[in-house]
């Protein structure tokens, strides 16, 4: 049975910085007409007019089984089928619509705020439109589905929540990308390498040796972790040790010594030298400086 739900936003749900605008699921039969009249005008087009979503407002789009076609620029069609997911930005013109030997499933989650337009955008979903093929039933379509039917029956219960809940969603599409395709397919490989250097701030890491235990050769993992964080190996984990040593000196009574050899600096006057060449300042005056913010 179709069902199409809406959710008035309130200030306070815009302040919240994500919010869920509707949900919704419907099945067009062979040679039915579509789009289906019952929508709101916010939300109806036609397939001479198209359509473009308010400049507050994204939609996840997934057709569940069937075939068709959509249009982001007029004469352009893109064949969509089961296992396709559509992220439809602000104020971007579209239409869509089955094929009408077959028809199609449709779900679908409006969704706004801050906080998801940095979700969507670069690195996380380089190329816009975003389009996505999954395998089709599978763990994405059941968690979908579940989410419309609970924000259906509970958008005024848990606005918050559920918004929420949307984003993580999309989150795990991003995850999904970036292990199975192209060069963001060793994401994962160098996020463990993250986690790796940051437990052992204090040691001397080899690098070779950590790619060669993640299963990559070492010229591409230095390509890939430079890809990724933006600096090589050795830099970050220096990045690291500057970042920890400043948050002792500013959290902590530590002292500045046992600072220096925790977070694996050769000796205190390295140590020393090196915190006044990246900040300006002594690790005592910056300990001084910080605690006088806090206390002023």
């Amino acid at each position: 049975m179709n069902k199409i739900h809406y959710c008035p936003i309130s200030p306070i749900q815009r302040q919240f910085g994500l919010y869920v605008t509707g949900a919704g699921h419907e099945l067009t039969k062979p040679g039915e007409p579509y789009p289906h009249e019952y929508h709101s005008s916010d939300y109806y087009f036609t397939w001479q007019k198209g359509r473009a979503l308010a400049d507050w407002e994204y939609q996840l789009l997934y057709i569940r089984d069937g075939r068709g076609i959509i249009q982001f620029k007029r004469g352009k069609s893109i064949a969509i089928g089961g296992g396709t997911v559509i992220i439809l930005h602000p104020g971007e013109w579209h239409r869509y619509r089955p094929d009408p030997k077959t028809g199609w499933s449709e779900a679908y989650i409006g969704i706004g705020g801050e906080y998801l337009s940095h979700i969507v955008s670069k690195p996380f979903f380089p190329q816009t439109p975003a389009i996505i093929r999954i395998a089709p039933n599978g763990r994405f379509d059941h968690d979908l589905m579940a989410l419309v039917e609970k924000i259906q029956a509970t958008s005024a219960e848990h606005p918050y929540t559920l918004a929420l809940e949307t984003a993580a969603l999309i989150a795990s599409l991003c995850e999904s990308q970036t292990v199975c395709h192209g060069k963001s397919s060793h994401n994962v490989t160098i996020r463990k390498a993250n986690l790796h250097i940051a437990h052992h701030l204090s040691e001397v890491v080899n690098f070779e040796v950590l790619a060669r235990r993640l299963g990559m050769g070492y010229t591409l993992f230095r390509r890939c972790f430079r890809e990724y964080n933006g600096m090589a190996p050795l830099e970050y984990q220096i990045a690291l040790r500057l970042r920890r040593a400043m948050h002792l000196l500013e959290s902590s009574n530590v002292p500045v010594a046992q600072i220096a050899e925790e977070t694996g600096f050769q000796s205190l006057s390295y140590f020393s030298k090196f915190f006044h060449d990246r900040t300006g300042q002594s690790p005592l005056l910056f300990r001084r400086t910080r605690l006088q913010a806090i206390t002023s």
